[in-house]
């Protein structure tokens, strides 16, 4: 069994990178998009996005609770986030969103690395994807009501 098993997620997020960057980092906004279940209520979010912050995210199910725990190994506003990425499936993990702007908006891609095996990725890919589109749905939201 491999160790060192990743995934990519890539998203257009048509909105710029500090909108995108605050939404990533600040707990409130957090709270309506970083879970992964589509059954998902909600999530409990504590986070200190420096680097050697800590985060807690609860992610709410109408019967479960998920917790996910970590680290933040590195922050450029705007930028990059990496941080640790720890659940009841997975230590250890490294988690690194990258913002890069283009015409069309901000590139978000998303790579998870050291899943354990494969069939942790295929979770996890679904997992992210969800959590993609619900931060996607949020920045739009802000927007509109912002821009």
């Amino acid at each position: 069994m491999s160790n060192n098993s990743a995934l990519t997620v890539k998203r257009m997020i048509d909105a710029n990178p500090e909108t995108i960057f605050e939404a990533l980092t600040n707990e409130q906004i957090m709270e309506k998009w970083f879970f992964a279940a589509p059954e998902g209520t909600g999530a409990t979010v504590k986070s200190k996005a420096s680097v050697g912050g800590k985060y807690q995210i609860d992610m709410h199910e109408k019967e479960k609770t998920f917790t996910h725990t970590g680290e933040f190994k590195e922050v450029i506003p705007n930028k990059k986030l990496v941080f640790t990425w720890n659940s009841h499936v997975v230590e250890d993990t490294v988690v690194t969103i990258t913002l890069n702007k283009t015409r069309e908006g901000t590139e978000v891609t998303l790579v998870h690395e050291f899943l354990p095996n494969e069939k942790l990725v295929e979770g996890h890919n679904k997992g992210w994807n969800v959590i993609l589109d619900r931060l996607e749905n949020v920045v739009a939201e802000r927007d509109t009501v912002t821009g």
